[in-house]
């Protein structure tokens, strides 16, 4: 196959799946049931005079595609292939994508999510990702937090039908007609001026309030 039509073919080949994933997607939210714990600390933080800073495990990411699409919300995600498919399909929910990652693009990635929280944008993270180790939060969110003032709020989710993939990040999909949980930390401020300590002990605290909520979220729906 010519060198141009072989492109041609994946471009199309990758739209078309986009499309399906899409609509499969908004398809399974429909069926979900959701419940909300701690969701004042939602509210403090939405409804403040700052934007706000996602927190998210990578594993447990699938369902904010839905609960936050149209907010103004920017997402960083990687230059790789797999990156590309992932952006197509954020931005099939109106999610703004940032390309950069911790490990190619990373310093220029933040750089840009921070220009966007600066013109109003909110911003999620996956700070243990994109390799793990899962459940440790790289300091990429708090440098971000820093450095422009905006709340870091921890979020996760639990359903009581799923799937659990045999992933590095245990991805979580609900299935259809499940009842979902969703459950909040409380919002985490990183002062401007903090020192080398400070900052790792307000790293050291998302991690902690993203574990416990998690925690939370994983026995909401046990026997």
């Amino acid at each position: 196959m010519p060198y141009s039509n072989a492109v041609w073919y994946r471009r199309w080949l990758m739209a078309c799946v986009v499309h399906l994933l899409s609509w499969g997607l908004r398809l399974l939210y429909c069926t979900l049931r959701a419940e909300h714990l701690q969701q004042h600390f939602e509210q403090r933080a939405w409804h403040g005079d700052r934007s706000v800073l996602l927190a998210v495990w990578h594993g447990r990411a699938l369902y904010f595609l839905h609960r936050y699409q149209h907010q103004r919300l920017t997402i960083l995600v990687s230059h790789s292939k797999d990156g590309e498919f992932v952006s197509q399909v954020l931005q099939r929910f109106g999610v703004h994508v940032t390309r950069g990652s911790s490990s190619r693009g990373g310093a220029q990635g933040l750089m840009e999510i921070v220009r966007k929280v600066y013109s109003g944008y909110h911003a999620a993270f996956t700070p243990d990702g994109p390799r793990g180790p899962r459940y440790t939060v790289q300091p990429g969110i708090v440098a971000v937090a820093k450095t422009t003032g905006a709340a870091i709020l921890p979020v996760t989710y639990g359903a009581r039908w799923k799937k659990v993939f045999r992933s590095w990040d245990a991805f979580l999909m609900p299935l259809p007609f499940s009842r979902v949980v969703v459950v909040y930390g409380e919002p985490i401020y990183v002062p401007a001026t903090a020192s080398p300590t400070v900052f790792q002990a307000k790293q050291h605290e998302v991690e902690t309030s993203l574990r416990r909520i998690t925690e939370m979220a994983d026995h909401y729906f046990a026997p």
